[in-house]
């Protein structure tokens, strides 16, 4: 007979995110407490086979890893930030706008969308059928964009005005070459001859910079390793420090490329998705107790209630109630979920009650009772355990 661990699975990769220790002791906890749930309301003395598969439904759904989509229209670089990424839960769609084909489903947890220049009408149609809160819209190629860094931030702070969403600018090509391959000796060399003789002319474009020389096939070849962006900053890193190693210069290329910003905002959005999905788990639960009729000895709403009454029901239902779009800027200042100590989680949680009997939106109020109830249950066992 197949188990409800087999059936569900052991605690899964979650893609982006890397766990604190004490976040993957808290997990593992409401994993094992899901995967008990589920084997006494399906095999237990009291099971309730109905109540239990749906019951099975949900506990997987909030498993499974979250799905990263990669869009925008052709020739945007949807393929090169996929790769810049090297998240394993992302796939590239086909593109936006192609003539003769209609638009990609865009359906995933969150959608990264690739611009390589000003939005175009189509642009603004796709985007307007995104939720703000699951969509990315990274502006590539910023390298292109004006004669320095701040050019393209410009633009992208007035592409983000007119899309009404937040646009990051990124050179994804040189990200993903800092991913995939190291400075040789040959391409330091040449770097720091070039930082400190060449030409300043001879940067102003790919085609001048391998003109015909002494070093032409030297040339030839960093441009293809590194691109000329990424030449142009090798260079002016090397003349503020000549002493430079090959690993520093690529980790300055790779902040260069601007995908760490990327990075912290998908960790920061898949963050929040993952703890809203935890109180989609908790209010499918509390719906199949409601639907639970006890009968022949069913036990179902007993098994259910006593897990969400429970501290790893608490815990999930905080990280929803902090993440819910309607009330995650008020706790904006916290600098993790869980207190420091019994003092502080009875002064959030006196804060979050504040927030529940607000004129706020019901909502807002609802996730605020979720904090609240999760911060006292918090400051309770603190308190018991002397913290």
């Amino acid at each position: 007979m197949q188990t409800a661990t087999e059936s569900d699975g052991p605690l899964r990769e979650r893609g982006v995110l890397v766990a604190t220790h004490d976040q993957y002791t808290r997990d593992q906890s409401t994993h094992d407490q899901l995967d008990a749930v589920l084997t006494e309301l399906r095999f237990g003395p009291g099971r309730d086979p109905r109540i239990g598969y749906a019951a099975a439904a949900a506990v997987r759904a909030w498993r499974s890893p979250l799905r990263i989509q990669v869009t925008g229209r052709a020739r945007a670089g949807r393929s090169t930030v996929l790769h810049a990424l090297a998240l394993m839960s992302a796939l590239e769609t086909p593109p936006v706008d192609e003539p003769g084909a209609p638009d990609p489903e865009l359906d995933a947890d969150l959608v990264v969308y690739v611009l390589a220049a000003a939005p175009a009408p189509a642009d603004h149609r796709v985007l307007a059928t995104l939720p703000p809160q699951r969509t990315i819209v990274v502006l590539n190629k910023a390298d292109a964009i004006g004669a320095r860094w701040s050019d393209a931030v410009d633009a992208a702070e007035q592409y983000g005005r007119q899309l009404g969403v937040l646009v990051l600018p990124i050179v994804a090509s040189l990200a993903a070459r800092t991913r995939a391959g190291a400075l040789t000796t040959t391409d330091l060399t040449v770097l720091r001859r070039l930082a400190t003789e060449a030409d300043p002319t001879l940067f102003l474009s790919p085609e001048l910079f391998v003109a015909p020389g002494p070093d032409a096939a030297e040339r030839e070849q960093l441009l293809e390793h590194w691109d000329l962006y990424g030449v142009l900053c090798a260079c002016s890193a090397l003349r503020h420090d000549p002493q430079l190693s090959a690993q520093a210069l690529v980790q300055l290329l790779h902040a260069a490329s601007g995908i760490d910003t990327l990075h912290q905002l998908l960790h920061r959005r898949y963050a929040q998705i993952s703890a809203l999905r935890g109180g989609e788990l908790l209010d499918e639960f509390a719906r199949l107790a409601a639907r639970a009729v006890p009968e022949d000895g069913g036990c179902a709403r007993d098994v259910l209630e006593s897990f969400l009454h429970g501290d790893d029901a608490r815990w999930l239902g905080l990280r929803a109630g902090l993440a819910h779009p309607e009330v995650a800027h008020l706790a904006a200042g916290y600098h993790a979920p869980a207190p420091a100590d019994a003092d502080d989680a009875i002064t959030r949680a006196a804060h979050w009650h504040g927030v529940v009997t607000s004129d706020m939106p019901a909502a807002a109020r609802r996730a605020a009772l979720r904090v609240h109830n999760g911060y006292v249950r918090l400051w309770e066992r603190m308190r018991s355990a002397g913290l």
